[in-house]
């Protein structure tokens, strides 16, 4: 037996209203008005977004079915891909500068190779 049905007077041999006060049809009437709207919300939410939906596959069929022509998806990929290189560049000047910083701070302080840590005389690799 579900909660909501706890709430229904036995109905041995009687119809659903009888032994209801007007306030527990009101209230009882007012639950399934409250159900209906919400049920009727979600069923709208539904048919929404089968509209939203059917409206892109629309538009997907639509461009499907034209003439192919230059992919923007590839000029933007061309892009990124320079974007990429040009940042390889970059990184490779930097390792360039920084490769030789260990030897110029150790001349700057006068440390000699024999004194420097065992990382720092692998080329920095522990």
């Amino acid at each position: 037996m579900s909660e909501l049905d706890s709430e229904w007077p036995d109905d041995s041999g009687r119809t659903a209203a009888e032994g209801m006060t007007p306030d527990m049809i009101g209230v009882r009437l007012a639950a399934l008005a409250a159900g209906q709207t919400a049920m009727n919300s979600a069923l709208g939410l539904m048919l929404d977004t089968l509209q939203a939906q059917t409206s892109l596959l629309r538009k997907l069929a639509e461009y499907a079915s034209e003439t192919p022509g230059p992919s923007p998806v590839l000029k933007y990929l061309g892009e990124l891909t320079s974007a990429v290189m040009d940042m390889d560049a970059s990184i490779g000047s930097l390792e360039k500068k920084f490769d030789r910083l260990a030897d110029t701070i150790a001349a700057a302080y006068k440390i000699g190779p024999d004194t420097r840590s065992p990382s720092a005389a692998n080329g920095g690799i522990s």
